[in-house]
């Protein structure tokens, strides 16, 4: 996108319009209104957006599966050489055309590094989907990817062993192997016959799984959160939290479904897409390289909730190198939507979120309660536009409008792809609509945001020190004084900020059981600012998050 922001620049200084510009955009009132506007310019000056994401390619898959065999073969095979070979393979997977030599081989590599990393179930998985393109691959790879699942089963002590040992020497005999190959495999079926009953599978570090404390009881306005807090509102400090008791430290005061949320690109091919779970055998989206996931189930699921929007729009973002706040934007307005049961819906609730002149209640039910599982609530939340600079607003509109154009053009968000034509575009009510909705996620979402580190697809947040009876509560938005100087939190907070405060397992219940009384001596007999406490805390939340959504690498 900066090259087409710069290209844009270049074509306005050339016709001196520069300033023209910026005057006319400052009169914009509306989200609405910004896109039109930047739609008229990309019109002005032949900025047309096109597809350029990537698509499955053979020769690509192929590319990848070498380097990941390089890694696999090396001497030095360590569990980290594993696990990137792994990632090699699944990237292998996802640009592999379906259905392929290329797919099937990829599987079959995958399959080798997951009985190396004692993932045994999955290898199976990657074996059986081998297998059923099994016409596209070498008798010799059908062969030993028949031994390898005897392997697995017989790890996995298989109630069925023995009639998968006699399938698949059928299998091998049908197959007219070489006789050195059949002599191999046949060692190693043997060997796999030969294992005790009674040998123990090497089993990995597993983590205690604990219960919540849960909330005692939930707020009547606030149906996620603890009635120990409560909304409030002043000129000051805007809709913040207050303390409605005594609150103690590690205390858990809101426990929230994500209305929406999106897997980080970083990690596509160890995460499902859907379900944010940690995935060492992902499978593939058939049409797009981006997206990944755990099971056929989650594939579905996505794939009716955004994905088959975000289909044909998600890697040309990713190859522009959109950021995840577009990525997000784009999700929301999916959602907004196809929850809503008309367009004209969604309208009128945005227009009465908007026209709410009591700002403690915005967005809040037209019965009293803020629900979080709506796109009511997040229509309420603060864009900040009244302070944003006409070039940050008109970036940010830019943005808003390529993505428009993209789901306009190339998917059946409006029931069918739409012209390619921007001044019939334009004047489509519904397109402009859901512009301005992407265009004000843009501005609300780096405010709003919040990362997750769980393993469910909730955000649970702890209090991390003693709050008295009607005291503020505060949410640390990313860099901590604690640990990073004035100076730099300030520069930091001008970029897009993200907070995580989410866990799921524990190691050892004691282990937080005695940070908490840390903190409750040091709050109570030491003045703050306080290092000590400092340390305590940022221990406090380093356990919680390494209790979430954690890629443990086994030992091979």
């Amino acid at each position: 996108m900066e090259e087409v922001l710069d290209s844009l620049n270049v074509k306005l200084r050339a016709v001196n319009k520069v300033r023209d510009l910026i005057n006319e955009y400052k009169t914009l009132c509306t989200d609405e209104e910004r896109i039109v506007f930047t739609l008229n310019v990309m019109l002005e000056y032949n900025i047309i957006p096109k597809p350029c994401g990537d698509i499955k390619n053979a020769k690509q898959s192929e590319r990848f599966r070498d380097q990941g065999n390089k890694l696999f073969v090396s001497t030095s095979l360590e569990s980290h050489t594993c696990i990137e070979a792994l990632k090699l393979y699944t990237k292998s997977i996802a640009y592999a055309p379906y259905p392929s030599q290329q797919l099937a081989i990829a599987y079959a590599n995958r399959s080798a590094v997951l009985i190396k990393l004692h993932k045994y179930e999955l290898c199976v998985q990657d074996i059986d989907r081998a297998l059923t393109m099994s016409h596209l691959l070498l008798k010799n790879i059908c062969a030993k990817l028949y031994v390898r699942k005897v392997e697995c089963l017989t790890m996995m002590k298989d109630p069925h062993m023995e009639d998968v040992i006699k399938e698949v020497q059928s299998c091998l005999e049908n197959l007219s192997l070489d006789n050195e190959i059949k002599k191999k495999l046949d060692i190693k079926l043997n060997s796999a016959k030969n294992v005790s009953v009674y040998q123990e599978v090497k089993k990995e570090n597993i983590m205690t799984q604990l219960q919540h404390p849960k909330i005692i009881t939930y707020n009547v306005e606030i149906p996620c959160a603890s009635d120990a807090v409560a909304i409030k509102y002043n000129t000051e400090y805007g809709r913040h939290i207050v303390a409605t008791r005594e609150i103690c430290p590690g205390e858990i005061i809101a426990k929230e479904k994500l209305y929406w949320m999106l897997l980080s690109p970083a990690n596509l091919l160890t995460h499902c897409s859907n379900c944010l779970e940690v995935s060492w055998a992902n499978i593939p989206c058939e049409n797009c390289t981006y997206a990944m996931y755990c099971s056929e189930k989650c594939k579905s699921m996505e794939w009716e909730k955004y994905h088959d929007v975000e289909c044909a729009v998600f890697p040309s973002m990713s190859k522009m190198n959109f950021s995840k706040l577009d990525l997000l934007s784009l999700r929301l307005a999916i959602q907004a939507v196809r929850d809503a049961k008309s367009m004209q819906e969604l309208r009128e609730e945005l227009i009465e979120v908007d026209s709410c002149d009591n700002p403690r209640i915005k967005g809040f039910t037209k019965d009293g309660i803020y629900s979080s599982n709506k796109y009511r609530s997040i229509l309420s939340l603060v864009t900040h536009t009244d302070e944003r600079s006409v070039h940050d607003l008109f970036r940010r509109s830019l943005d808003a409008s390529f993505i428009l154009y993209f789901i306009a053009t190339c998917t059946n968000m409006f029931g069918s792809p739409l012209s390619k034509n921007l001044s019939v575009l334009i004047k489509n009510i519904d397109v402009i609509f859901v512009g301005g909705l992407i265009m004000r996620h843009q501005q609300l979402i780096p405010s709003n945001v919040h990362s997750v580190y769980s393993k469910s697809n909730c955000i649970i947040i702890y209090t991390m020190y003693p709050i008295k009876t009607g005291e503020q509560l505060f949410d640390n938005y990313g860099q901590h004084y604690a640990i990073t100087s004035k100076a730099i939190r300030q520069q930091e907070l001008k970029l897009f900020v993200i907070v995580l405060i989410m866990n799921k397992y524990i190691v050892d219940k004691h282990i937080i059981d005695n940070l908490l009384t840390m903190v409750k001596v040091l709050y109570d007999l030491v003045p703050m600012p306080c290092e000590e406490m400092n340390n305590v805390i940022e221990t406090l939340k380093r356990v919680y998050d390494l209790n979430g959504n954690r890629f443990e690498i086994p030992n091979i």
